[in-house]
């Protein structure tokens, strides 16, 4: 389990292995002994849509040391001012580990030179975007009137607007392709946040960040590594240990890996990497690519390939095949992709070597040409 929020990262093995004998629940024995023994559970994915939390993964037989699953927050803030600025944040495991990690809170402590407490529960600490270094609900320090377990006369950080409107837009769940569509606008400033997480093939993710704003802002993307992996940031890709991060490259976008850190538990803090990616803008579109198994010879390559009236699709060369994504928002129109017409508001497609289509899927409604007429098109529904 992530450190989402005030909790710290912890496993529950032993109460599903205990519930499995008390409610003769074959599905639990098989998660709680790593698929030894029991039955996998029938559903693969998990959407607890009271709390925002959806779990995309890969199919139960997959070997724990291959598997992967992402976490994803799009749900309210929380109460008793334990929630964290994080909407639209994700946490992603494979390889047998935690890659891209929950900062978790380290302390409650507001005291020293650095004030640990609003670092990790700040949005730009989290997966998410941040907007000019402010998080994503006023939080301002505010007066101990009062002598308590805090100093009469010291300072403390407390919620000072409402909670941002955070919702899911879109969701999929397809073996070929999962498809989560989350939206956050913010009260403390009038940019309006949309990511879609996309699980291609249960193989790799694709994370597209749309921004919107009538005024400009400083965007900071940030991608929290795991502590203790050795990452390298290499012809614009971060390569470590079971993962590699690959971004189209696009005017006005910096890179950096940067310092970051972990609380897995409480009280102990870690220095962990971090790929960070600033833009300022007004409208501003980010692209990223994760693959987790991926080592450094792979062939990988991002880029960008422009669409006349809407944010750029993206190419992805992932082995002998070459991959297109492209996502309009909520707004469906005609797009030329290339040599592609398509009427939609989203597409994944594949091509071989000499690019043919080999597969297209997109949701009800969508249609797909090219140059010689119209092209098979596999349409998936929507489950919010």
């Amino acid at each position: 389990m992530p450190s989402l929020s005030d909790g710290d990262a912890r496993g529950y093995l032993p109460l599903l292995a205990w519930g499995a004998q008390q409610y003769g629940r074959a599905d639990l024995q098989f998660v709680a002994t790593r698929g030894t023994e029991g039955e996998p559970p029938a559903a693969r994915n998990g959407h607890f849509d009271a709390s925002g939390y959806h779990v995309l993964r890969t199919d139960w037989r997959v070997p724990p040391t291959q598997a992967q699953h992402l976490v994803f927050d799009c749900g309210p803030l929380g109460e008793g001012n334990h929630g964290h600025f994080d909407a639209l944040s994700f946490e992603l495991f494979g390889q047998g580990r935690p890659l891209l990690v929950d900062p978790g809170r380290y302390t409650y402590s507001e005291a020293g030179a650095v004030n640990w407490r609003v670092h990790f529960r700040g949005t730009a600490a989290h997966n998410t975007v941040c907007v000019d270094g402010r998080p994503q609900t006023r939080y301002e320090p505010k007066a101990v009137k009062e002598a308590s377990r805090h100093a009469s006369g010291s300072v403390r950080h407390k919620i000072a607007g409402p909670a941002p409107d955070t919702s899911l837009v879109e969701r999929v769940d397809r073996a070929e392709l999962d498809l989560l569509h989350g939206r956050c606008a913010s009260h403390a400033y009038d940019a309006v946040h949309e990511r879609c997480i996309v699980f291609v093939d249960q193989r790799y993710w694709i994370v597209s960040d749309a921004l919107r704003a009538p005024t400009e802002h400083d965007y900071l993307l940030t991608f929290q590594l795991g502590a203790g992996l050795d990452a390298t940031l290499h012809d614009g890709q971060l390569v470590c240990p079971g993962l590699r991060i690959a971004q189209p490259v696009r005017n006005g976008e910096r890179r950096e890996l940067a310092e970051g850190w972990v609380s897995a538990r409480y009280g102990h803090k870690q220095a962990a990497p971090a790929l960070r990616t600033h833009v300022r803008g007004r409208d501003v579109d980010f692209d990223t690519v994760l693959v987790p198994g991926a080592d450094a010879g792979e062939p990988l390559a991002v880029t960008s390939l422009a669409v006349p009236g809407a944010r750029d699709a993206l190419r992805i060369r992932l082995g002998p095949h070459t991959d297109g994504w492209f996502h309009a928002g909520a707004r469906a129109g005609r797009w030329q992709l290339g040599e592609l017409e398509f009427l939609g508001r989203w597409l994944h497609w594949r091509c071989d070597a000499d690019g043919r289509v080999l597969r297209a899927i997109s949701h009800a409604g969508a249609s797909l040409r090219g140059p010689h007429g119209p092209l098979p098109l596999t349409v998936v529904g929507a489950g919010a």
